[in-house]
Parts: structure tokens; C-alpha cells; sequence
């Protein structure tokens, strides 16, 4: 019942997107699919299919603010960040086949990375896609991560966090302070983009 209810949904969001294709790439930053979601299932989707396993596939950068960058530059801003992200999630071992949440219907979740495993507790609301993960562990001193969880398909999901948060973590799991500089550099030049992972089923 449940795969049934997320295919009828699936298919209403590709079916409603032809409506939406003149929009600018920059909006579709801004996350076209998701408020599709949104309007057809009141922001329930993501609840949904959030718990299970995901695989880490690729950096995720969003424009979330009013930014007036052009379509071409959102276009280079964005990829520069996440070929930036790229190389400081690989020197900690954020990479493909190595690294999968787990997220748990009692509200707990599990992260891997490598041969290191950190759990603890999140919560999720669905009308703001708001998320907060807990570490249990003292040796992340993040206290909570805030961020948003997006659905944007069936089987891929985005998880955002705000920068600053996103270097702590990185830097608490080994990355060269010097690298996460570099990448603060370049975000201090764009408002409005939130950075973290794009995971996949």
C-alpha cells in the first residue's frame, strides 16, 4: 500500500512538472519537485519515505534565499561548491559505497562512514521539511544539526544543513582546516546556499 501511494505520487509530480517547465534553473534550485510534493500530499511525502536506507551518491547545494544571481551563475556558483564539497567529503571518507544513513520509524538513525558508525536521534517536521540530528556520541561535538530534508524523487532525497554546522562536522571527522577555509571563501560570495548530501535508495 505504501509503494502504491508513493508511485500515484511520483506520477502526479512528473505529470504536474510539465506545467512548470518554463520555470528558471535557479527555481528549480529552490527545490520545483519538493513543492510539487508539497501541494499533492501536504508536505507528507518525505515523512513517508524518509525512514529506511540511504546511500550517500553526491554533494547537494541548494539556493534557498532570494538570491539574484543569474541562471548562468547559479549554474557556476553551484557547481563550484559541490566540486569543492566533493574533494573535502572524499579526504574523510564521504564517497560513494562508503557512507548510508539509516533512518528508523521510532526516531532514531545510524550513519556510516567507512568502517565508523554514529547513531542517535532526529526529528522531522513535515510542514517546514525541517530535520535535526542528535549525535549520541561526544567525539562529533555538534550538538544537534539543523537542517531540511527534501524529497525530490521516488528514490533521492537531500539533506541541507547550514554551512557553518556542515564545516563543524567536517572538521570533527578529520578535514584539513585549510580545505573547509577555502570552501567558506567561496560560499561567503553566494547568499542564500545551504550544503550537505544527496542520498539515493
Amino acid at each position: 500500500m505504501k509503494r502504491f501511494a508513493v508511485t500515484f505520487i511520483a506520477m502526479l509530480c512528473i505529470a504536474s512538472l510539465q506545467s512548470v517547465s518554463a520555470q528558471s534553473f535557479t527555481d528549480g534550485l529552490k527545490g520545483v519537485v519538493t513543492t510539487i510534493v508539497d501541494q499533492v500530499t501536504d508536505g507528507k511525502a518525505t515523512e513517508v519515505m524518509l525512514t529506511g536506507e540511504w546511500e550517500y551518491s553526491a554533494p547537494s547545494v541548494h539556493l534557498t534565499g532570494s538570491d539574484a544571481l543569474s541562471e548562468i551563475l547559479a549554474t557556476i556558483a553551484v557547481s563550484k561548491v559541490e566540486n569543492k564539497l566533493k574533494k573535502v567529503y572524499n579526504y574523510v571518507g564521504i564517497k560513494p559505497g562508503t557512507c548510508n544513513f539509516t533512518f528508523n520509524k521510532d526516531g532514531r538513525f545510524s550513519m556510516t562512514i567507512g568502517s565508523r558508525n554514529y547513531t542517535g536521534t532526529y526529528t522531522y517536521k513535515a510542514e517546514s521539511h525541517a530535520i535535526e540530528l542528535t549525535f549520541d556520541t561526544l567525539l562529533i561535538k555538534l550538538n544537534a544539526m539543523k537542517g531540511y530534508a527534501y524529497l525530490s524523487s521516488e528514490s533521492t532525497l537531500d539533506l541541507l544543513f547550514d554551512c557553518s554546522k556542515m564545516f563543524n562536522f567536517l572538521t570533527n571527522l578529520g578535514a584539513k582546516t585549510r580545505a573547509t577555509n577555502s570552501l567558506s571563501k567561496l560560499l561567503s560570495k553566494y547568499d542564500g546556499l545551504m550544503v550537505g548530501f544527496t542520498l539515493s535508495r
